[in-house]
């Protein structure tokens, strides 16, 4: 989960990345224009990567509180079962 987590939030910064230079590139408006364009497109992105990357951990957390549950419980059944014998 780690490793494609991962590789989802380093393809969405490449992307985000090819995007703001494609966009410098064939920008026609001033340069005080543009600063303003790449100043509101960088602090979008931030605000996604920074959503993205607490959508992840907020299941990432979800996930493992999930796995930690059914060890306990399989835990448990295991030591009931061996009580029975």
């Amino acid at each position: 989960m780690k490793n494609d987590a991962f590789r989802i939030l380093t393809g969405f910064f490449i992307g985000a990345m090819g995007g703001l230079l494609t966009g410098l590139l064939i920008a026609p408006d001033s340069g005080k224009d543009t600063r303003k364009r790449i100043t509101d497109t960088a602090n979008k992105i931030n605000h996604e990567l920074h959503d993205f990357a607490e959508e992840t951990l907020e299941a990432t957390k979800k996930s493992i509180h999930e796995t930690v549950d059914e060890l306990v419980k399989g835990h448990k059944e295991k030591d009931q079962a061996a009580l029975k014998n």
